[in-house]
């Protein structure tokens, strides 16, 4: 017997039903199909080994699964939808053209609010210990199920659910012991893979192509060639599932529009569902690196802001916010609450801020994960920039392929991906005349970081120039890293260099950090526990990665 875990960690499911025009939709997918699943399989596949086809393992598995239609599990669920009014300029007239109006069409997301996870099992399906390898690591790369926004987390799972929580669906079957569709208040139509006649190239490609398992070539995207067909896939069929004893009334929710919650409670309460999130930063013009701790400062003050208007004022949260007075007992060790992390994207320009990453050692809950959810811009420019966070990816665990690090990947050179500033002012002077303390170069300070992380491996140290600099320039070595919070993000990079002590000069919008960027090669590798170091490692400075080329 197999059986897998899917929790979804913002609670929805969307997607629409196989082969059903998007107009003609009254619900959302449900139970989830089994078809849907073998294709998100095969995709988390090509996710994880860009440009291979499947090999011998990843057919095996499949087929596999596509010989037995599973039973599906799963607790209370509402039904409810969202709707989008989209711009349709084609649809305006010519005066509404030359105005620049637009009509407006209404289109309808549909999705299924999930109460815990959802379980499918196929109870005569045996996997070998390499096949079942393959399936864990095929789970690990599924980030969604669905429509994108139903992100979600995959395991195989191993112990037997409490039947009082989960009602089971299972496929019904003819006299002759035969799949059928049935109509019944009680059984709903679910698209699935046709035991008898399956094979792995059907989830991807029409059997008329005559495409193997590893052809070479990509075929037509496998829609666009069933939309003259009547979404008619090969080695699939409709089949009516039994719905749990009870449906709908115990298992469905419906939930009165006028009721209200009468209580609301406190954010950190509950499971931990994500330790990581995603954003990618849109903006009319690109985010310059020296905005890194402004952008970070917004998005957590926007995090408060929602975090007092859901929970009412005074309301706090140590793994969004990181106060000492909110420390849990099990928060063991230190910066185990949030780091917010803006980064360029992977292949990005140098020297640009494009996503912003949320790492949370401790966890967030579900409560906390929506207050997240709800940061949708970032005023910038005096508002004329608006920066719009939009959600990418979410993580129970931290990802494979994760930018930065969660303690997990090892390297024996590590490359700043933002400047580190040392915590502690190792100068004197104007910027124009600087004397460094014997005691407090940043290299030293550096060491004490490394030590107090844990780590004493023995390395060598260099600094590096910024993004789009060399030493040449002066004082290129060194890099804005607080900028004034009136500052506009255009794109140029030519605001003083002057330093300003806190205090010093009583406008705290005058405030500027230098720091410096570094190279650090160890003797061997070496795991960096926390993603950055030194002055306001939460806020994205000090951000060191694994550097996979020549070191220097």
């Amino acid at each position: 017997m197999v059986t897998i875990k899917l929790s979804f960690p913002w609670g929805r499911y969307y997607a629409h039903p196989w082969g059903i025009n998007p107009t003609r939709l009254r619900e959302a997918e449900w139970p989830p199909s089994p078809w849907r699943l073998l294709r998100a399989l095969v995709s988390a596949w090509f996710r994880a080994h860009p440009g291979q086809v499947p090999n011998a393992d990843c057919i095996t598995l499949i087929e596999a699964l596509g010989t037995e239609l599973p039973d599906i599990g799963f607790g209370k669920i509402s039904f409810g939808h969202t709707v989008h009014w989209q711009p349709n300029y084609g649809a305006a007239g010519s005066e509404e053209k030359a105005n620049a109006s637009y009509k407006n069409t209404r289109h309808e997301n549909h999705f299924v609010a999930v109460h815990g996870a959802v379980l499918f099992r196929w109870s005569n399906v045996e996997l070998p210990p390499v096949t079942r390898q393959m399936f864990e690591s095929l789970l690990a790369e599924l980030s969604y199920f669905g429509r994108a926004e139903s992100l979600c987390h995959a395991e195989v799972c191993s112990d037997e659910p409490d039947p009082t929580d989960v009602g089971w669906c299972r496929p019904s079957l003819s006299a002759d012991g035969i799949h059928a569709r049935k109509i019944s208040a009680s059984c709903r139509d679910v698209f699935c893979p046709n035991p008898r006649d399956f094979r792995i190239t059907d989830l991807w490609a029409r059997r008329a192509a005559g495409l193997a398992p590893d052809a070479p070539k990509a075929p037509a995207h496998l829609v666009d060639e069933l939309l003259s067909s009547d979404m008619k896939a090969d080695g699939a069929f409709t089949v009516s599932y039994q719905m749990p004893t009870g449906w709908p009334e115990r298992w469905v929710v419906r939930t009165p529009r006028t009721a209200k919650p009468t209580n609301t409670p406190a954010p950190s309460e509950g499971p931990k569902v994500a330790h990581y999130l995603c954003f990618s930063l849109q903006c009319r013009v690109p985010l310059l690196l020296k905005f890194i701790v402004p952008l970070s400062e917004r998005f957590r003050a926007a995090a408060n802001f929602h975090l007092c208007r859901v929970h009412g004022n005074g309301a706090s949260s140590f793994a969004l916010l990181g106060h000492a007075k909110d420390r849990p007992a099990d928060a063991k060790g230190d910066h185990q609450h949030a780091f917010y992390l803006p980064m360029r994207a992977r292949n990005g320009a140098e020297g640009f801020l494009s996503e912003l990453h949320v790492w949370c050692p401790y966890g967030f809950t579900q409560s906390e994960t929506e207050i997240l959810l709800r940061i949708d811009r970032l005023d910038w420019g005096r508002g004329k920039y608006p920066v719009r966070p939009i959600l990418t990816a979410m993580a129970k665990e931290s990802p494979s392929d994760a930018p930065f690090s969660t303690g997990k990947t090892a390297s024996r050179v590590w490359r700043s991906a933002s400047p580190f500033v040392p915590p502690r002012y190792f100068y004197r002077g104007s910027s124009g005349k600087l004397t460094l303390k014997a005691k407090d170069q940043p290299e030293h300070q550096l060491v004490e970081c490394l030590k107090a992380e844990g780590i004493r491996t023995a390395g060598e140290i260099r600094r590096l120039a910024p993004p789009g600099r060399n030493f040449h320039d002066g004082q290129a070595q060194w890099d804005i890293v607080r900028t004034p919070e009136n500052e506009n993000p255009i794109l140029n990079d030519t605001a003083s260099i002057t330093v300003h002590r806190p205090g010093s000069s009583g406008n705290p919008e005058k405030e500027r950090r230098v720091g410096m960027f570094f190279e650090i090669e160890f003797a061997e590798p070496v795991l960096f526990p926390v993603p950055a170091l030194g002055h306001s490692a939460h806020f994205g400075l000090g951000l060191f990665i694994p550097w996979s080329g020549e070191p220097g």
